[in-house]
């Protein structure tokens, strides 16, 4: 009688144990704990944001007004500037002829050089550098004809 209150005893132990165990199991199951994101993006976005600049990568305008006689110069000017940062820009006519307007693809380190140039006239412009950053970005300058 006496190894008949063993067994029930072991077997009592055991189904607590086994219904312990599933009862966290199950609840592990329930709520998976998902990690935390937030300090890597914030970091990543820091981090970008650094690379990039303010503006990052989107396109900006910049406006001119000149008499007719310098838009030639004016063009030529803006065209020079582009090259002078690392960059390139090409220009088109509108089909009313009052307007030119020059698209401007610089490395986007120098994107706030290159607009300070445009609107301020020739200054003291920095060199740019052979290991210029390969991301670029888009200045659109717009050069108002006056009468």
């Amino acid at each position: 009688m006496r190894w008949m209150l063993v067994v029930a005893a072991i077997l009592a132990v055991a189904i607590c144990l086994v219904a312990g165990v599933l009862f966290f199991a199950s609840r592990q199951a329930q709520h998976p704990q998902d990690p935390n994101l937030q300090p890597l993006e914030e970091s990543l976005k820091q981090r970008m944001d650094g690379i990039l600049g303010d503006a990052g990568l989107t396109e900006q305008t910049v406006e001119l007004s000149v008499m007719r006689s310098q838009l030639e110069a004016e063009v030529a000017r803006v065209k020079y500037l582009a090259t002078k940062f690392g960059g390139s820009a090409v220009s088109k006519q509108s089909t009313a002829g009052s307007t030119m307007d020059l698209i401007a693809e610089i490395p986007v380190e120098y994107r706030k050089s290159f607009i300070d140039a445009v609107t301020d006239g020739f200054k003291d412009l920095p060199k740019a550098s052979p290991a210029a950053s390969p991301t670029m970005c888009v200045v659109t300058v717009q050069i108002k004809v006056q009468s």
